[in-house]
């Protein structure tokens, strides 16, 4: 689990949830193999009203990496709809 700041302030915790298995399908046409990603979700500690967001990252970098790339990751995570 990491914690970090956005732009505009906000406290945000990012933790692994799971992986991907890195199997996918090769009927699309994709290229080159890819490996298991991990799954990481975003949620907002300093306002709970904000959206929880996933992603997938590539497997382990999650410790390694730096604010910017977090923020990177969470402005293009998507939102989960609240139940």
């Amino acid at each position: 689990m990491r914690t970090f700041s956005d732009r505009e302030g906000k406290s945000w915790k990012v933790e692994r949830i799971g992986r991907t298995s890195g199997i996918v399908n090769t009927t699309g046409g994709g290229s080159g193999s890819l490996g298991p990603a991990d799954i990481v979700r975003f949620v907002c500690e300093s306002n709970p009203d904000e959206a929880e967001r996933e992603t997938t990252m590539s497997a382990g970098l999650l410790g390694d990496s730096s604010d910017a790339d977090l923020l990177s990751c969470l402005e293009g995570a998507r939102k989960i709809r609240k139940r």
